[in-house]
């Protein structure tokens, strides 16, 4: 459990936790127990318990930090950190998991790719392994995300949100008041400021991950739409409905019609605002380091909605899952619970400085004074919307397909395709690509 006394210390974490963005994780495994073919569970050269965690290589500080602590306290176990770059990281996770490899113990699970990955049964359920209250400990949203067939099948293990940065000096310029941090704007107002910011080389508004997804989806979530069945396995009807069409109608207009947003790629994004030349930035509360350290006078407010409809934000990140195949579960179990629950979630989030998952570090955010004040008070708009406006991504074993097009869909918007025609395009070619999950899901 977190301790109540090293959560009075969050003052004093504060600067690394702004400066870093990367995550943490770690392993643990307790005294050889039996594995699933009641052999025991085996140990190393040295008498220790050794269980293999396959992670990704930008948490490697925050992870070796947090397995030092756990393996402190676990003398018994021993983690071998299995750290890899991203695009590699998850070709090994499916080459090993798909062929039964009892390789690998505990490993990073996408949230896009928790579906996928429990549809194939790479995923031991979790709810007899961890803390049975765990999902009172963590958000809504991170545990709707983490939850298949009404089982718990990965942890949270840190999380994401947005903020809409803007430019004071580009404000100034205009004559136009600062927008005020707690008043959440509606897009239309956003629109009609971002009119008078835009000229002489300036665009009044960006998103940060143009044309993505992650991103998008905040404006289709905004006006209730259900982007795909309830099985996850039909687009049709759902990722193009007339409520889909409407909400990227507004998407495409801020580049076409209105002509408030640049036509560019996300990697150019965060050098648009810094650079001065957009006014008003959506991006993650994980920008903040960069475009504080671009010396630019900014300032932030709430993410917006549309006028009358729900607030919905984006969320979603790194989850911490058990192999199926393994022959330590009860030891993975006991690392992931220790990153995901124990000391190695405060270790992560102070290390690793993301957005946690867990609501005890969530409340502390919110009432530590700490974070009253600008620019600390950016994670403690992140934190609230973590926990009060968080929607998660469409849940579908073939998330990653559905992304593509549905992304492919966006940046054809961007560049001044009909709406509802992109739509009608990418989930035909979505749909014909569930059909290989199935039969795969019957099972």
């Amino acid at each position: 459990m977190i301790k109540n006394q090293t959560m009075r210390k969050l003052g004093t974490w504060l600067a690394p936790l702004l400066i870093t963005s990367t995550v943490l994780a770690g392993c643990a495994s307790g005294n050889p127990t039996p594995s699933a073919n009641g052999q025991p569970e085996s140990a190393s050269a040295t008498g220790k318990q050794e269980i293999t965690f396959a992670a990704y290589s930008n948490y490697e500080k925050p992870l070796t930090e947090a397995i030092n602590a756990f393996e402190e306290q676990n003398p018994e176990i021993k983690v071998k950190l299995d750290l890899a770059p991203f695009d590699q990281l998850m070709e090994t996770i499916e080459i090993k998991l798909s062929a039964k490899s009892k390789d690998v113990d505990a490993l990073f699970v996408d949230s896009p790719l928790v579906m996928n990955y429990s549809v194939k049964g790479y995923l031991a359920p979790l709810d007899e392994l961890i803390d049975g209250d765990a999902k009172q400990k963590w958000t809504p949203a991170a545990v709707e995300s983490v939850t298949y067939n009404s089982q718990l099948v990965a942890a949270p293990m840190n999380s994401s949100s947005q903020v809409l940065y803007y430019n004071k000096e580009l404000f100034a310029k205009n004559g136009i008041p600062l927008p005020d941090e707690n008043t959440r704007m509606t897009w239309e107002e956003v629109v009609e400021l971002a009119k008078k910011l835009t000229g002489d080389n300036v665009y009044g508004f960006s998103f940060e991950q143009i044309s993505k997804a992650y991103q998008m989806l905040a404006l289709s979530d905004s006006l209730g739409v259900k982007m795909i069945s309830e099985d996850g396995l039909t687009a049709t009807g759902y990722s193009n409905s007339p409520e889909a069409a409407q909400a990227f109608q507004f998407y495409g207009d801020l580049f076409n019609q209105d002509q408030v947003s640049p036509k560019i790629k996300k990697e150019e994004s965060l050098d648009y605002f810094t650079s001065g030349k957009v006014a008003m930035y959506l991006a993650t509360n994980q920008n903040m380091p960069k475009i504080r350290d671009s010396g630019m006078d900014f300032g932030v407010t709430l993410h917006p909605y549309f006028a009358g409809k729900q607030i919905a934000t984006p969320t979603g990140a790194w989850n911490l899952g058990v192999s199926q195949f393994s022959e330590k579960k009860e030891a993975a179990a006991k690392l992931v619970e220790f990153l995901t629950l124990g000391e190695g979630a405060q270790i992560i989030f102070e290390v690793g400085g993301t957005l946690p998952p867990q609501v005890e570090l969530l409340d502390a955010i919110a009432t530590d004074p700490k974070y009253e004040a600008f620019p600390d008070s950016i994670l403690r708009i992140a934190a609230k919307e973590s926990l009060e406006t968080a929607v998660s991504r469409p849940m579908t074993p073939g998330y990653l397909e559905w992304e593509s097009n549905m992304n492919k869909a966006f940046d054809d918007i961007k560049n001044g395709a009909e709406p509802q025609k992109a739509l009608d395009q990418a989930v035909s070619i979505i749909d014909n690509q569930l059909k290989k999950y199935k039969d795969v899901a019957a099972k």
